[in-house]
């Protein structure tokens, strides 16, 4: 048996498998050396897929997950000409954890991310990922968030290139909350950004982003505050309070502000002064 230890979120995750898992693009920052795990996964290639029974508890990109008894399978898909073939299947029980795979192109590690739903995993302990570029600057992490071509790595980019900032990922990041602080995490997930930096730091603000012709900031809470961070974090249907219970303590917890720029350093220059009082 072959064990393969990643970092998920400050958790360690530990893969055993009879096969040996193969490298993919920007996880080796996120590979440990063996230690004390959190999360065991188990991988079976010899077995087939368990049977599908029990009551549906999600369907969504390409997953089912069915759950009977407190026991719960998620099966991963691809597509084909032909139509979908379920390559993977997901066994939860308690903390037991197995993965029964079968692909006829072998194991590598975003492939088992993704059949393992690593961000409905995390979720289940209060650990959320969320569509947002993350940097660090003077040792804690702004997180830009909003939807898609709303300029977070535009934002991101700026920062580095004007401040010096360092950009820990510029597409996903994990929140989490460590001593009723909220902290961020990179992780493998990066998008077109290709920068996964395995770095976490507390957060100094949460910016709401939004394109605009001029430049104008203010703090946001409430209703505008949650549903704006709700909106980008990751989760399925059935943890939809859990992710508004995470949301709920961010607005309360943390700085939220919706930024309203443009696309050039005075951006930068006015959450700066905003957020560090220069």
């Amino acid at each position: 048996m072959k064990s393969k230890y990643y970092s998920v979120a400050g958790l360690t995750l530990k893969v055993d498998s009879e096969e040996e898992i193969g490298n993919s693009k920007m996880y080796g920052e996120f590979c440990l050396p063996p230690q004390k795990e959190d999360l065991t996964v188990t991988v079976d290639t010899s077995s087939p897929l368990p049977p599908k029974n029990g009551e549906i508890l999600f369907t969504a990109h390409g997953r089912e997950c069915f759950i009977k008894n407190g026991i719960t399978k998620l099966f991963s898909s691809y597509y084909t000409p032909s139509g979908r073939i379920d390559y993977s299947c997901r066994v939860v029980d308690g903390e037991e954890i197995k993965l029964f795979v079968n692909y006829p192109e072998g194991l590598w590690d975003s492939m088992l991310f993704n059949a393992l739903n690593i961000p409905e995993l995390t979720a289940q302990k209060g650990i959320f990922l969320c569509h947002s570029s993350f940097v660090i600057h003077k040792g804690e992490a702004m997180i830009f968030t909003a939807g898609k071509g709303s300029g977070k790595s535009t934002q991101a980019a700026l920062w580095n290139t004007h401040r010096g900032a360092e950009i820990i990922n510029g597409d996903r990041s994990f929140l989490k909350f460590e001593n009723g602080r909220l902290y961020a995490y990179g992780t493998p997930y990066c998008g077109s950004s290709q920068i996964a930096v395995n770095k976490s730091a507390p957060v100094k603000a949460v910016i709401l982003l939004k394109k605009g012709a001029h430049n104008h900031i203010n703090t946001v809470s409430g209703i505008e505050a949650f549903a704006g961070i709700t909106a980008q974090l990751s989760f399925e249907k059935y943890q939809n309070d859990k992710a508004s219970a995470f949301a709920a303590e961010v607005c309360e917890t943390a700085p939220v502000y919706l930024l309203e720029c443009v696309p050039d350093i005075s951006a930068v220059n006015l959450l700066e002064e905003t957020l560090w009082q220069i």
